[in-house]
């Protein structure tokens, strides 16, 4: 019954999906399809941070989405997407039948699905269907490693060790899964901390955690230490060391600015969700699970013979949610816990008689499922036959040129109209976030030994002319556009392939 009845679901997601338009967003632009197209091809390291400092992501969720696009139709990569994303759905089943009280044995399928699928029509899971964000991908492995964990008693070595594995791998996929690998390793570790003889589980989960996360992503740190001295580049050169690139401040645009705010921030973004986010949304999983998880991790649940698992499940989500908080306190990345929401307030109605139980159930996840309003998270009007379209303009010597990227703009998707054997380099486009340390004395180096041709690809070639004169490099008309069915039609906001020619020498390039 549940195979047939999630396989009709990931039909419904999938063509939910499609009618939500194809993806176009900033980070699709600037490195999801750059980043896979890059690796899956060998380019190596012909470019230089064309992508930014997303060109040094791991790129195997990036090349995953680079093959869907562009070896599919438009809708029907959008359909395997939703259908993918749909998938959520099954451990989520399984853990709220599981944890559900023994109260609702009757009807405890219907209970389980309904829970889980109000789990998956949250705020973050319907804005990215569809789309390559890769967050309601990653919650996969993650929620399937708590499914695995929390939904039966005694943890044996096995279960731990599968569940270590998925969920170091997810880590190593994208790192900002590392608050639930946290988590649900501290759940596991937390009873036998005082028990010496009983840590061979948990020692089994750390280290095929561990083995997961350098499975994934052991590959790529190697890659990156090799070229650039920092197995993290370009962040945290300052530990590392590395000469390419200068340490990386932190991001703190959505991090709390109060002590208020750091006790009661889930309240906060409920009424100002752009504290969170850079598109405005409303979604009450996550603020009711932050008020219903001190509850059960003190009370447990109703049910007595799952009270001991619905405590460790609350405990490994409140170390999520606190390391989320204080790392990344952006909300997409906090998606496992937005779909584990329902399932949280089905466990705290528990104690209600079981008549009221059922209702409270349904009225709850009703309540949650139609308040839910989705970001824009960037959606083209109409589909083309082909996901991507790049138009390049005949060009003197392009297949021997280096292209400069001069801006914060996300035009690295480009590179992928443009011959093989072109090469793009991105300056700084803010000399105060790039000192001459760090990146931009490695983009003055290339260009020095550039013998070819020299253009600049540019939204607005004005706003780069001070970049462009740090390097001793001046524009040159006429322009032409580079069109694209990711760009607005609007010329303004047109890409411009633009010439580029050397300044008279008045000394050293800075940052050279």
């Amino acid at each position: 019954m549940w195979v047939l009845l999630f396989g009709l679901l990931a039909i419904g997601f999938g063509t939910i999906a499609i009618e939500l338009g194809q993806s176009d967003t900033f980070d699709l632009r600037n490195y999801h399809l750059y980043d896979g197209w890059a690796f899956w091809t060998g380019r190596g390291v012909r470019d230089y941070a064309a992508a930014q400092m997303q060109s040094y992501f791991n790129p195997l969720l990036s090349t995953f989405f680079y093959l869907i696009y562009t070896n599919t139709p438009p809708r029907a990569s959008a359909f395997l997407l939703g259908a993918l994303q749909s998938l959520n759905l099954v451990p989520l089943y399984f853990l709220a039948r599981a944890l559900l009280p023994a109260a609702l044995s009757k009807g405890r399928f219907w209970f389980a699905s309904c829970i889980a699928l109000a789990g998956t029509l949250g705020a973050a899971q319907l804005a990215q269907l569809g789309a390559s964000f890769g967050d309601t991908l990653v919650s996969l492995p993650v929620l399937s490693a708590f499914a695995i964990t929390f939904a039966r008693t005694n943890l044996t070595m096995q279960r731990a060790a599968l569940a270590g594995l998925l969920v170091g791998g997810a880590v190593g996929i994208k790192l900002t899964c590392a608050p639930f690998a946290l988590g649900l390793l501290a759940a596991v570790i937390a009873p036998s901390w005082n028990r010496p003889q009983q840590w061979r589980v948990p020692a089994m989960a750390i280290a095929m955690a561990a083995l997961g996360f350098l499975a994934f992503d052991g590959f790529w740190l190697w890659h990156l230490y090799r070229e650039f001295g920092n197995p993290l580049h370009p962040m945290f050169s300052s530990v590392f060391g590395g000469e390419h690139a200068a340490s990386l401040g932190r991001d703190a645009r959505f991090l709390p600015r109060s002590p208020w705010e750091w006790l009661l921030y889930p309240l906060i973004w409920l009424f100002q969700p752009l504290r969170v986010s850079e598109q405005a949304f409303f979604d009450l999983r996550v603020p009711l699970a932050f008020l219903i998880l001190p509850v059960l991790l003190w009370w447990g649940g109703a049910d007595a013979g799952a009270r001991d698992r619905v405590r460790s499940l609350a405990f490994a989500l409140v170390i999520a949610y606190w390391a989320w908080l204080g790392v990344f306190s952006v909300y997409r990345y906090i998606v496992p816990l937005e779909m584990l929401a329902p399932l949280l307030v089905a466990l705290i109605l528990g104690a209600l008689e079981p008549h009221r139980y059922r209702l409270a159930i349904f009225g709850s996840l009703l309540m949650i499922v139609v308040t839910t309003q989705p970001s824009d998270s960037g959606r083209l009007p109409q589909y083309e036959k082909h996901f991507l379209r790049i138009d390049v303009p005949p060009t003197p010597g392009l297949d021997r040129a280096t292209v400069v990227l001069a801006e914060g703009e996300p035009l690295a998707f480009l590179a992928l109209g443009f011959p093989f054997t072109t090469s793009f380099v991105h300056i700084a486009s803010d000399p105060t976030q790039y000192p001459i340390i760090g990146r931009d004395g490695e983009a003055a180096h290339r260009l020095a030994a550039a013998t070819g041709p020299l253009y600049a690809l540019l939204i607005n070639p004005d706003s780069a002319r001070t970049a462009l004169a740090r390097h001793r490099l001046e524009l040159v008309s006429p322009c032409a556009f580079v069109r694209s069915n990711l760009f607005p039609v609007r010329d303004e906001e047109t890409p411009k392939l633009c010439p580029l020619r050397w300044k008279p020498a008045d000394g050293s390039i800075e940052g050279g």
